[in-house]
């Protein structure tokens, strides 16, 4: 029963969230604009989700991925309005790619901790970043403006899914990660490949970190150097409130992020549309995270005292 409970606790939450918002918003909170502006804001935060959702279920955390979504985004600018539009596959896959590889070499070869390493790769990158904007937007051609349109933008979202999804619930990586944050030197004598595991997973976290900044940068138009702030954020605290525990596990799943995501991505929505300031409202989620980790860590070490007895 207790359980259980934990389990819909996420659900619960959201339907609190919605019934708040529509109480101070009103009926404006369910006007189709808005409802379409939440679905862009948590398909963001549910590409980087599913790209993290690997690193986090190893019992790592990747908070190199807004500088990451700025940078993919940054050369992609360049790239297609030198290039076109064909140049951006392999500018994600090969930007985001080795962003991941870095993180995952570094953490698993050198026993660096993931939070020093992808924190030190953050600033790089962000530096980086400036220096190519040159204190500068960088505009996109008009075609690449499709990409944010709902009937591409929803089919390709649903593909990412259902393919990814897959791949960390019925596949050997998915399994491994999930075997790793609960022990991961269990996994080690149990023959898993952990160091590949974690590069890989970094790898996947940064790829997809690529794609959340082409559309990030379809829908805005142009990229500046502060393009992802607290994007990372946002998707750490998609994966934590939907009941993913900070510690990974078997317990991480795929539909504990969409929950997460959609919390998210109505909790920033509700905010912007009650008129609390940017700063504040960065402040909020702030406070919200720590005490969704706090949570989730007070449950993950009553479930080892419970084993223990």
């Amino acid at each position: 029963m207790k359980k259980k409970f934990e389990q819909i606790v996420p659900f619960i939450g959201l339907l609190l969230l919605l019934i708040l918002f529509s109480l101070i918003i009103g009926g404006k909170f369910w006007k189709t604009n808005n409802l379409l502006a939440i679905f862009n804001q948590t398909v963001l935060i549910m590409i980087g989700g599913l790209g993290m959702i690997f690193v986090v279920a190893q019992g790592s955390v990747d908070i190199s991925q807004g500088s990451t979504l700025a940078l993919v985004a940054t050369l992609t600018g360049i790239v297609v309005n030198n290039y076109g539009l064909l140049a951006i596959i392999p500018t994600v896959l090969l930007v985001g790619g080795l962003v991941g590889l870095i993180n995952g070499v570094v953490v698993s070869k050198f026993k660096v901790s993931s939070l020093t390493c992808t924190l030190g790769l953050l600033i790089a990158i962000r530096a980086l970043v400036a220096v190519l904007c040159q204190g500068t937007v960088i505009y996109i051609p008009f075609e690449l403006f499709a990409f944010s349109n709902f009937n591409i933008l929803f089919p390709t979202f649903i593909g990412l899914i259902i393919s990814i999804a897959y791949f960390f619930e019925y596949t050997k990586m998915g399994y491994y990660s999930k075997i790793i944050g609960a022990n991961e030197v269990k996994a080690q004598y149990s023959g898993v490949p952990v160091g590949k595991m974690k590069i890989l997973a970094f790898i996947m976290s940064g790829i997809m970190s690529g794609v959340a900044g082409v559309f990030t940068l379809s829908r805005i138009g142009g990229v500046d150097p502060g393009m992802g702030n607290f994007f990372e954020l946002q998707v750490l605290l998609a994966l934590f409130a939907g009941g993913i525990p900070v510690t990974g596990g078997t317990s991480s799943k795929i539909y504990k992020l969409f929950i997460g995501s959609l919390i998210v991505g109505i909790l920033e929505n509700g905010l912007t549309l009650a008129n609390v300031s940017g700063v504040l409202a960065e402040g909020i989620k702030g406070i919200v995270l720590i005490m969704v980790v706090f949570i989730t860590m007070y449950h993950t070490n009553s479930q080892m005292r419970e084993k223990t007895i």
